[in-house]
């Protein structure tokens, strides 16, 4: 479609209906229930007589949404396939019923119209009667995709309110998906064959030593099996156990919905839910003695699965060196050994030798002092030059304190006051070209005064927590003396080691000599020999040597 020569027809006072153009449509229904089914098929016919009845519109085709909110794009398959196809300009024209049903996001109705219509693709919202073919559509649409928006805003709203009655009220909310049974007008009822198996679970889990896994295995030899038909994951049988319902306690809030347009959701501590006896509308599947007795063996075998996996954290980090020195023979990790008449100079050693003494390793063993006068002495040779490193890392330090000063957040802020203002401004345009109704002009305004409101106390805010400059210049100083004594003490050596090194390879050489290749996470390889087995290393020179990376 030429844009520039059907604006041109329709400015001279030609109809939509009077252009040559291909036409489709465009249809969604939020549900899937009978009343949106029916809805949709309304509006199916509709749009097929309204095409046809158009002489020089060619009927292209439809897309169709059904049981698809207009909240998130990327749910939308059939939508998404009409917009590639407009790219391919595959049709010139999409009509559809109005903007809510095209898009409740603003930004979204925006972007995708824009991208048609640089596609030579118009869109035509017939209840709101926007052509976005006429250069003045785009201020029209973007006012009433806000209003769109701000509908699904206040249902959300209304939602959440009805769901917080609900709870008041004790309704047991949610849909039929719970192990054991059936929701029935508010009401959760037994299914007899479900909620053997949840007895079962109980059982089996508190009176015997399964765990979880074991435990998911054994309701598959019975025959118990997910809705998938595989075996029931111990994810779930963790929430089938923790589940209040099945001791018969009504339990609600568990979750809340932070924004309403990406419906993304927050689980809630358990201190927040709602909990209380309720046996009328949640019969129990088991006692409350057993239920107590199945989680407080979870919650043991959880925290005791826990303590193992930090102790195992801290063990394996204990030392510098843990997990960094690399058999060169079985590329397996050294490990410590402080035995005997080397408690005051631990040795390191492959893995396998430590099995199999020489049978299995004849790599060599390296002690921890001599280790540690390598890298000291690796360390000073590549801070000889620390005070240029540092006066670099002062300055950078220093911008960084004046540049990230709130300033760029307030100035973030500002830019959108005055967007604020400026929509203020094109809505008053619209109520005076008749455009918008007074009733929406008053509520679109009381909602960008409340942003606005928000905005310019967080700036003061911020304004008020500017730091001044002598908080810079102590910040300097005492950025200053921490890196002075950075390898002044064993645990800034321990984190500067940490951060350089990444492997230490540990090769045997001839007449009884050590190699060790170090390799830095800077990328350079560095090479040390020992005169004597696991004595008296000396350094190569670290700015001489390969480059490993």
């Amino acid at each position: 479609m030429d844009l520039y020569t059907v604006r041109n027809n329709i400015m001279k006072g030609m109809a939509l209906q009077d252009l040559n153009l291909r036409v489709c449509f465009y249809a969604r229904v939020s549900t899937d229930k009978d009343e949106q089914l029916h809805s949709l098929s309304n509006q199916i016919t509709f749009f097929n007589d309204y095409i046809r009845k158009v002489p020089n519109w060619e009927f292209i085709g439809s897309y169709i949404d059904e049981g698809i909110s207009g909240t998130q794009v990327k749910k939308r398959e059939e939508f998404l396939r009409m917009i590639e196809d407009g790219k391919k300009h595959k049709f010139d024209l999409i009509l559809t019923k109005e903007i809510s049903r095209f898009s409740r996001s603003t930004l979204d109705s925006i972007m995708y119209t824009q991208e048609l219509l640089s596609n030579g693709v118009g869109v035509y919202f017939l209840n709101d009667n926007i052509n976005t073919i006429l250069p003045d559509s785009e201020l029209r649409l973007t006012m009433m995709s806000s209003i769109a928006q701000d509908e699904v805003r206040r249902l959300s709203q209304r939602v959440a309110f009805g769901m917080k009655r609900s709870i008041d009220n004790g309704v047991v909310l949610g849909c039929s998906n719970i192990y054991g049974y059936i929701k029935d007008k508010g009401k959760l009822v037994i299914e007899e064959s479900q909620a053997q198996m949840i007895k079962i679970i109980f059982d089996r889990y508190a009176n015997t030593s399964d765990g979880l896994a074991k435990l998911s295995r054994y309701l598959y030899s019975l025959g118990y099996k997910s809705r998938t038909g595989k075996k029931i994951d111990t994810t779930i049988l963790t929430r089938i156990i923790e589940n209040p319902k099945y001791k018969g306690y009504y339990c609600g809030h568990k979750s809340k919905i932070l924004d309403y347009r990406t419906k993304q959701k927050k689980i809630l501590n358990q201190a927040d839910w709602i909990i209380y006896k309720d046996y009328e509308k949640v019969p129990p599947l088991v006692t409350e003695e057993l239920w107590e007795r199945a989680n407080q063996k979870l919650k043991q075998r959880q925290d005791s699965f826990t303590h193992r996996a930090v102790n195992k954290a801290i063990f394996q980090n204990r030392y510098p060196y843990s997990g960094k020195i690399i058999c060169g023979c079985h590329n397996l990790t050294y490990h410590r050994s402080s035995a005997g008449q080397r408690k005051n100079n631990p040795v390191w050693e492959c893995q396998v030798y430590r099995k199999e003494s020489l049978k299995g390793c004849t790599n060599p063993r390296v002690f921890e002092l001599e280790l540690d006068k390598i890298f000291k002495n690796l360390f000073n040779k590549i801070f000889k030059q620390k005070t240029i490193i540092f006066a670099e890392i002062l300055r950078e330090c220093q911008n960084y304190l004046e540049t990230n000063n709130n300033e760029h957040d307030i100035k973030n802020l500002e830019s959108k006051i005055g967007l604020l203002n400026n929509k203020k401004t094109k809505l008053l345009e619209l109520v005076m070209e008749d455009y918008l109704a007074k009733e929406d002009y008053k509520k679109q305004i009381g909602l960008i005064n409340e942003d606005l409101t928000i905005y310019q106390n967080k700036i003061r805010e911020l304004k008020n927590n500017k730091k001044d400059n002598n908080y810079i210049e102590n910040k300097i100083k005492e950025i200053r003396n921490a890196l002075e004594q950075c390898l002044d003490n064993e645990q800034c050596y321990n984190e500067v080691f940490n951060e350089l090194i990444n492997k230490i390879i540990v090769y045997k050489q001839e007449d009884k000599q050590i190699k060790l290749d170090i390799f830095m996470k800077t990328g350079e390889s560095i090479s040390t020999i020992s005169d004597n087995l696991g004595k008296k290393f000396h350094l190569l020179d670290p700015y001489t040597t390969s480059q490993s990376g």
